[in-house]
């Protein structure tokens, strides 16, 4: 790209999950409306972080800007779609709902400073931009091939909003969505034909408890001591904690298992805890 074009704005994904910078498997597709809309004005698009960045002819910035809300400049629309088959698994708010889709606009953004603006009303995104899918102000940027393979999201960038009044700045607008994660108990089973009274999981950081559970027969007629910890623990590509396998014995304690593995986003499995549907991560210690 010349040097003579500058950012208009861009649209950056943030996840928990990841990590505030990190890479997330997201496709970013532009719909046909937008894709000509950006063609006739002549911007460029160029992948951007977690997301896609607009820019214009540095020479022609004022003249564009100026002209906005004067011209009959849709509204832009990018689909996300997830890359990994994982993330509505790890993903807050939740993403499977078949009746609704998750939804940003422009005009709801919120002004942090410094050309930075936030496309949600809280710190992460939340069930509040959950719509239905037949409401037509989203409706309108999906296509029949939607329905076979979804979107994990869709963001409207209104160019009247924010990118109107940036003529005189010269300076670009950063919209960005922030994800949480979702959290889950930790279920360790460890085989083991030891009494569960002299197995025990320890938390270098003192901050996680484990209660053993009643032992469990595994395939294999292996029997397993069962773990489980007292509160949820937050998803992580990866996770900081530090659990240790002990044993209890009259000579003292040792250690079994000096770094357990942690949770795996790929075996989580529902379970009822007390009466409350929760997941819970699978974790088998050989």
């Amino acid at each position: 790209m010349s040097s003579s074009y500058s950012q208009l704005f861009s649209i950056d994904v943030e996840h928990a999950f990841v990590g505030a910078t990190a890479p997330l498997p997201l496709r970013c597709v532009l719909t046909p409306q937008t894709e000509q809309w950006l063609r006739r004005s002549d911007l460029l698009t160029r992948p951007h972080r977690n997301g896609v960045a607009v820019f214009c002819e540095e020479s022609r910035r004022r003249l564009l800007l100026e002209g906005l809300g004067k011209d009959d400049a849709p509204p832009l629309a990018f689909k996300f779609f997830p890359m990994d088959p994982l993330f509505s698994r790890y993903t807050l708010p939740a993403l499977q709902r078949q009746d609704k889709l998750l939804y940003f606009c422009s005009g709801a953004a919120v002004d942090e400073g410094n050309g930075r603006w936030r496309m949600h009303a809280g710190e992460y995104a939340d069930d509040g931009r959950q719509f239905d899918i037949g409401e037509p102000a989203l409706a309108r940027h999906l296509e029949r091939k939607d329905a076979l393979s979804r979107p994990a999201f869709v963001v409207e960038i209104d160019p009247v909003d924010q990118l109107a009044g940036q003529a005189d700045t010269g300076a670009g607008v950063a919209y960005y969505l922030r994800f949480s994660t979702r959290r889950s108990i930790w279920k360790y089973y460890f085989v083991s034909q030891a009494d569960e009274a002299e197995i025990a999981i320890v938390d270098l950081d003192d901050e996680v408890r484990f209660v053993a559970g009643d032992p469990e027969q595994l395939p294999g007629n292996r029997r397993a001591l069962v773990f489980v910890s007292e509160m949820e623990i937050e998803m992580r590509q990866r996770h900081a904690q530090r659990f240790q396998l002990r044993e209890q014995s009259g000579m003292g304690e040792r250690v079994l298992i000096k770094r357990l593995p942690n949770a795996d986003a790929g075996r989580v499995t529902q379970e009822l805890v007390g009466s409350k549907a929760t997941l819970v991560s699978e974790i088998y210690i050989n």
